[in-house]
């Protein structure tokens, strides 16, 4: 979609007069958990923009995924913060309230270059907390030797399939078939297969059809048909499949180039396959986008977000989109993919799980608890008590219910 001249133009100006006396202005931007990998590209981008124009010098740091929350929040408190900071949606609803500073009127000019789903993923209580970035759909990633000792055929339909074949690679290898991403919060999957967490300002987390999706997740862990660990972070989840430790996962196709880098022979042994959609066929699984927020302290707003503008825009979308094998949040981006040779080269197996992203990145969301008072402290209470059943510590049942009970204590406060 064009943008119009019109808003380009008053963009431009408006740009151009705010930094006439703030020349060389440097905007710091980091970048999450891309170190090493995209060195390059960072370098690449950084250095033509810096090129393009005198005003503004980009400034590239990576901070790492346990760093990033500590760090923004130490910058603002000592009143240093980077221009832009990328983090996840969770993180960005998370922190929107408190610490960033929202960009509604500065993203107007330029923002029908985004997607919708990327604008409502960046949305909080109506104001725009971030210029969107990539975003990732899975696949289903898997050891085709183990699979095939098993008698698994790397199709699946249902989840239900998945945990059938889970099971079989458990009894023919002695290892786990599967590790289903529970460290991103089981309101993933929840929301996946259509179980609402609230209604009318209620908790209703604990009706018999999510105990069931529960206790179907408790009983595999109890078996070890699933990895058993409940924070399995993406890192220990590419070290794991790696060391031909399990059998399955479910990741974007960035995750095959992490599996080259970290073990070639489990690359070569890895296969791709689509992961199922939702019982109802309407909602794809895994969906995860990031975006550059700004923190609040900001001395240049205007550098900022041409700075913002810039690392969104559909160039730098489209080249980190074929470095990574993710997804850009951008309309003309994602449409010049899919068309893209480079895209489509059916002997990279990344560039075979992005063709299978393709078909259902329309309807990939990013699931997360939006619109309840304090979302992290939410978060945990929901997910320490489910935690707490899959492990066995807790019956189903109980667990859902004192949740849902502490959900709608606070609900009540609203």
């Amino acid at each position: 979609m064009k943008i119009k001249t019109s808003a380009l133009l008053c963009a431009s100006v408006f740009l151009s007069a705010a930094m006439t006396a703030n020349a060389n202005v440097k905007v710091e931007f980091w970048s999450h958990a891309l170190g090493g990998t995209y060195d390059a590209y960072h370098k690449q981008i950084v250095d033509k923009f810096n090129k393009s124009q005198k005003e503004i010098e980009l400034v590239h740091k990576d901070v790492n995924w346990g760093g990033m929350k500590p760090a923004l929040v130490a910058s603002i408190a000592d009143g240093k913060v980077p221009g832009l900071a990328m983090m996840p949606t969770e993180w960005m609803n998370e922190m929107s309230s408190k610490l960033l500073v929202p960009v509604t009127k500065e993203i107007a000019p330029f923002k029908s270059q985004y997607t919708d789903a990327a604008l409502q993923n960046a949305t909080v209580n109506g104001e725009i907390y971030g210029f969107p970035s990539y975003q990732v759909t899975a696949v289903m990633v898997y050891n085709k030797d183990m699979l095939a000792k098993s008698g698994v055929k790397p199709e699946f339909n249902s989840i239900d399939e998945v945990f059938t074949a889970a099971k079989k690679i458990k009894e023919h290898t002695g290892k786990p078939g599967w590790a289903p991403k529970l460290q991103d919060g089981f309101q993933t999957w929840f929301l996946f297969q259509g179980l609402p967490l609230i209604k009318e300002n209620k908790a209703v987390f604990n009706s018999p059809a999510h105990a069931a999706l529960v206790q179907k997740f408790a009983d595999a862990y109890k078996a070890g048909v699933i990895v058993k660990d409940v924070d399995l972070t993406f890192d220990k989840q590419i070290a794991a499949f790696a060391n031909n430790s399990i059998g399955m996962f479910a990741e974007g196709g960035h995750a095959v180039k992490k599996i080259n880098e970290a073990n070639p022979r489990a690359y070569a042994a890895a296969g791709v396959t689509s992961f199922p959609l939702n019982d109802a066929k309407t909602a794809a699984f895994g969906g995860w986008s990031t975006m550059y927020v700004v923190p609040k302290g900001q001395k240049n707003m205007a550098a900022v977000v041409k700075a913002a503008q810039y690392l969104t825009s559909d160039e730098v979308q489209y080249e980190f989109a074929k470095a990574s094998n993710t997804f850009a949040s951008t309309k003309n981006t994602n449409a010049k993919l899919a068309n893209d040779p480079v895209m489509n080269d059916p002997n990279d197996l990344g560039k075979v799980a992005f063709k299978m992203g393709t078909q259902v990145i329309d309807k990939s969301r990013h699931f997360m608890i939006r619109d309840v008072p304090d979302e992290a402290i939410m978060h945990k209470l929901m997910n320490d008590k489910i935690d707490a059943a899959i492990q066995g510590r807790i019956p189903v049942q109980k667990a859902l219910d004192e949740a849902v009970a502490d959900w709608n204590k606070r609900l009540a406060k609203k």
